[in-house]
């Protein structure tokens, strides 16, 4: 197991090389490479904004506001 997961975090260190590199050719990028790295970000944020807003509502608001009503035999 250990060795799948340094192979696992040797993957992600890579991507987040390839990410790095991206990052640092953004200036030289054309604005069509511009906008499409701003959709992908607003995209991204707001994903993990609604985990977030949905996490918030899960844990700290106690009762679900809406329950399913049971039906009692006759």
């Amino acid at each position: 197991s250990t060795i799948r997961d340094f192979i696992i975090f040797q993957e992600f260190q890579n991507l987040l090389e390839k990410v790095w590199m991206k990052l640092q050719g953004l200036g030289q990028a054309s604005p069509l490479e511009l906008g499409a790295f701003v959709i992908l970000v607003l995209f991204v944020a707001t994903f993990l904004f609604m985990i977030l807003l949905c996490c918030i509502h899960c844990c700290c608001c106690g009762k679900p506001k809406y329950q399913a009503s049971r039906v009692q035999p006759v």
